[in-house]
This record gives structure tokens, C-alpha cells and sequence, in this order.
């Protein structure tokens, strides 16, 4: 005979990352004596009082959100680092970001039961709110919005502000949820704030979050307007390369290359051939690692006197 109530119930968990209540299990007609022999028999646990989950193997960082949403009973959602690793932001996206965060209002009272870090906020309006995975959590805009309030490294917020950018997130919104959630001395809307006022690319968009910290290392007055992704072409028009980042005033391009997208004999033949094609066009190309956004200060020496150097070599009678 099928038993119907549990598999009810074993779908409900599917949805939900394999968590429930007690309450939406009466409502399957899977009540407390059900309960109670499930958990007996050892096919489910109950981590916090009226929260039930499958016990069928080591819990995911999902079903533990599940489990601390839950229990607040529609008051909590992801936020933070969480919700930054729901939308997938980068440098939040991977398993090692394992922290819990939720927020609730500031009146609410909310033990979770399951280790996780509650914000108490001024509040949660609807128009901040979302679904995904299955999962309440705040929305994009304004997780980047709360993630300086946790995150001491700009440059960390800066990359999940890059590559929400990449996957089309609207500035002007943004700038309109960081501003209304701002308070005087509030750190998260505010670094938020600065970061969007100091994107200098008027509409392009690095090719990838390395590129764009480059960039910004780069980015001081005293040298020739800067490019990036900027084409050279031979005398026939063929475009033979694009760096990372140029100074066409100057013909100098930079790569930001790192051995996670160039490595092997055929991608270092490929990047000598593209360099001598340059070359024949006057340009030079010069390769910065990954360890040089690390000494921004150093590297902007280097590149001042690399340039320097380059305007000696094309206008060798200036002073």
C-alpha cells in the first residue's frame, strides 16, 4: 500500500531543500505520532523545535538555510554574505562561504536554532525582497548593499559589484537602494555608495574582475589616457591584438594574464605570436601577474617608468 502522507511529506522536503515544518506536515496529514516514529526510526531530525529534516546524509549549506528560514515563520530572509552567495556574487559563490546570515526586522525576536548570524534591521520591504533556489533572501541590489557592513575588504565588494555588473545589474537601481537604506554611519551603503562613484569606465565593462583591479591600480593622473580591451591593427586593418589594458598614446599594452586562463604550450605560442604581430605595429606588451594587483603601489611605479620610457623611445628629442 502507498503510503501517501509520507511521500507528500518526502516531496514538501525535495522543495525545500529537504526541510519542513511541523505544521506543514499536519496539513499533509503527517502528524506528531508520524513524527515520532520517523525521528525514532532515524529518518528525520528535528534541529529546531516545530523544523524537521531528512536525515539522509551530511547536511547541505542549502537545507541549513532552509532549516533557519524556516523557523522564523516568514520573518527571516538571506541576506549579506548568504544572499551575495545565492546570487552567485563573486568571491561569495563558493562553498567556503559557509557563514549564515539572515536579517529580521529590529522588533523581532529570533532565535534560529541553527548556528547562524541575525541582523536586526530598520526594515524589510517588500520591493528588497526575493526568491532563489527556493530560498527568501534580499535581493541584489541590496545585498550588495549590506555586504560592507561585514566585509572589511573594499576590494571584495568592489568584485561582487563587478561581476553583478557582468550579469546586468541595473547602477541606477542600485545607487537608489543604497541610498534609501543609507543611515549616517552606516559602512555597507556608504563603501556601496563610493564604489559607484568611482566606476570610471562610462559604460565599459572589464573583461574580468582582475582586469578591473588592474585597472584601478593603474588609474592615476600622471599618466596618458588609458584603455581597455583597445585593438591594434596592422597596415591591412587585421586586428592582431587586444591588451588587457593600453596606452595608445604611447603604445604600451598590459596583460593581466594569470595561469588560470593562459597556461600550456599552445596558449604561450599563441600569446608570442600575437606579441611579434604587435611588435610590427610599434607596440610593446608587457605581462603583469596576478601577484602585482597585490603592491598596487609598486606596480604604478613600474608602469609610470615603463612609460617613461616608451615616450623617450618614440619622441627621443623631448625633453
Amino acid at each position: 500500500m502507498v503510503d501517501t502522507a509520507r511521500r507528500a511529506v518526502a516531496e514538501l522536503a525535495a522543495a525545500q531543500h529537504r526541510a519542513f515544518t511541523r505544521k506543514q506536515a499536519a496539513v499533509l496529514n503527517f502528524d506528531h505520532r508520524r513524527i515520532t516514529t520517523a525521528k525514532r526510526e532515524g529518518w528525520l531530525i528535528e534541529p529546531r523545535p516545530g523544523v524537521l529534516a531528512l536525515n539522509d546524509g551530511r547536511p547541505t549549506w542549502e537545507q541549513r538555510l532552509s532549516i533557519v528560514l524556516l523557523a522564523s515563520g516568514g520573518r527571516a530572509v538571506a541576506s549579506h554574505r548568504t544572499a551575495a552567495r545565492l546570487h552567485d556574487l563573486d568571491g561569495f559563490n563558493k562553498a567556503g562561504n559557509a557563514t549564515l546570515e539572515v536579517s529580521v526586522v529590529s522588533d523581532t525576536r529570533f532565535i534560529p536554532g541553527v548556528s547562524a548570524v541575525v541582523h536586526h534591521v530598520h526594515a524589510l520591504e517588500a520591493c528588497d525582497i526575493t526568491t532563489v533556489k527556493g530560498l527568501r533572501c534580499v535581493r541584489r541590489e541590496r545585498a550588495l548593499a549590506e555586504l560592507g557592513a561585514v566585509v572589511n575588504d573594499v576590494q571584495m565588494v568592489r568584485r561582487a559589484l563587478t561581476s553583478a555588473r557582468r550579469s546586468g545589474l541595473n547602477l541606477v537601481t542600485t545607487r537608489e537602494v543604497a541610498e534609501r537604506l543609507h543611515r549616517p554611519g552606516q559602512r555597507g551603503t556608504g563603501m556601496l555608495i563610493r564604489l559607484l562613484d568611482s566606476i570610471p569606465w562610462e559604460g565599459q565593462l572589464p573583461a574580468t574582475w582582475f582586469e578591473e583591479l588592474l585597472a584601478l591600480c593603474l588609474d592615476d593622473p600622471a599618466l596618458p589616457s588609458m584603455k581597455l580591451q583597445h585593438p591594434i591593427a596592422d597596415g591591412n586593418g587585421l586586428i592582431v591584438a587586444r591588451p588587457d589594458i593600453a596606452f595608445p598614446s604611447v603604445k604600451l599594452g598590459l596583460e593581466a594574464h594569470s595561469r588560470e586562463f593562459h597556461w600550456g604550450e599552445i596558449a604561450q605560442r599563441l600569446d608570442e605570436e600575437r606579441d611579434i604581430a604587435a611588435a610590427l605595429c610599434g607596440w610593446e606588451l608587457t605581462y603583469l601577474g596576478w601577484y602585482a594587483t597585490k603592491r598596487p603601489a609598486e606596480v604604478l611605479e613600474v608602469v609610470k617608468r615603463l612609460v617613461d620610457v616608451r615616450r623617450r623611445n618614440l619622441h627621443p628629442g623631448a625633453a
